[in-house]
């Protein structure tokens, strides 16, 4: 099988030398496509898109940024190529020698309106209570929510995209809710082809049944770890664990994990400067779906707190856009943008009762 790598950037070349690498022999580089380089890359001629048109082989789309490789594939689309690919250099044990399966998404099924990601919450609360929880979590109870709620929820988004890339199933803590194998069936039969990951502290994996393991091994998820200090302690166990169940995971390292931010400003005139630390982190939640968790959560921090920051931009599942508009929708800022700060703190957790200047600053 022959392929054209369109980019010949940094993913190019990681693409590149994960098929030279992993999959020698199965196929053949032509070279790459790209509209600013010229010349040679890692020794394969680069072309200009209208060089190779035509060329019938898989075109593999290989560009960091992923709004890019969207309009990059509406252009192959529309050029009436058939055979596009976009390199995602997955995580897998699961070895099939198809490059294609392992590490690639085939656009074809992409329709008109893409997510990259989405997140959900199967659980609000969390068994560490961050201070600088950009989800609030130590102000949430331990109420489990109503599990054919939130998959109503789901069906809902898939009702209004055609595609979603990646889903991010996470609270608080996940693993503290005993429904996530019914959680992790059900997203995978609504979204058969999204990668899906388990966002966790990795606390409670190497207390957790085996058949929860299974099931998040069978679905093909990604587990997603955050290593705080409690989590640095047991890393080495954890993954004895997921390594013996052939578990795909991820650790975000400690050295990530030392610094937090108290997300919010009670004052929109604030010293501290502006920004946003849930860029794309769309949220969908008790029927509704936002640009990212803080907006989402900002009225139960209200009500917790008796404050009033805003909360525009929350819209309901049922009666919101969808397609592209409600993606659009989803990019645009809102008021509670102008209360997102960077303010660097230490790492560390609550009290036994969650304040308000652990979330934020009243400067």
């Amino acid at each position: 099988m022959e392929i054209l790598i369109y980019g010949a950037g940094e993913k190019g070349k990681l693409a590149l030398t994960t098929i030279k690498c992993d999959y020698e022999g199965n196929y053949s580089i032509v070279g790459f496509i790209d509209k600013s380089k010229h010349g040679e890359c890692l020794g394969y001629p680069i072309f200009k898109l209208e060089e190779v048109e035509d060329f019938n082989g898989v075109i593999l789309i290989a560009l960091l940024d992923f709004q890019e490789a969207q309009a990059v594939w509406k252009v192959l689309k529309k050029r009436g190529y058939t055979d596009i690919f976009w390199f995602q250099d997955k995580k897998t044990v699961l070895k099939y020698e198809d490059f294609f399966v392992e590490q690639c998404r085939n656009c074809m099924d992409w329709g008109d309106s893409i997510l990259p990601q989405v997140e959900m919450h199967i659980i609000d609360s969390c068994n560490l209570n961050c201070r600088g929880c950009s989800h609030f979590s130590p102000i949430f109870s331990d109420t489990l929510p109503d599990l054919k709620a939130r998959i109503s929820d789901v069906k809902k988004l898939k009702e209004k995209i055609t595609t979603v890339l990646k889903f991010y199933i996470l609270g608080g803590e996940p693993f503290l809710n005993p429904e996530i194998n019914d959680y992790i069936c059900n997203i995978r039969s609504v979204f058969p082809y999204t990668q899906l990951y388990i966002v966790t502290n990795g606390l409670l994996i190497e207390n957790l049944p085996k058949e929860v393991l299974q099931c998040v091994k069978d679905n093909q998820v990604c587990i997603s770890i955050s290593e705080y200090k409690p989590t640095r302690k047991k890393i080495g166990k954890i993954r004895l664990i997921l390594d013996e169940f052939q578990i795909l995971y991820e650790i975000r390292g400690f050295s990530q994990k030392e610094k937090f931010y108290l997300p919010l400003t009670i004052n929109e005139q604030s010293k501290y400067p502006k920004t946003c630390i849930s860029n794309k982190c769309v949220t969908i939640w008790n029927g509704k779906i936002a640009r990212c968790p803080q907006l989402m959560y900002i009225s139960h921090f209200n009500t917790y707190f008796n404050t009033n920051l805003p909360e525009d931009g929350v819209m309901d599942l049922d009666n919101c856009a969808e397609g592209q508009k409600l993606l659009h929708n989803l990019q645009k800022e809102v008021p509670l943008c102008n209360y997102c700060i960077e303010n660097e703190i230490e790492w560390s957790t609550c009290g036994k009762t969650a304040k308000l200047e652990d979330f934020a600053v009243m400067d």
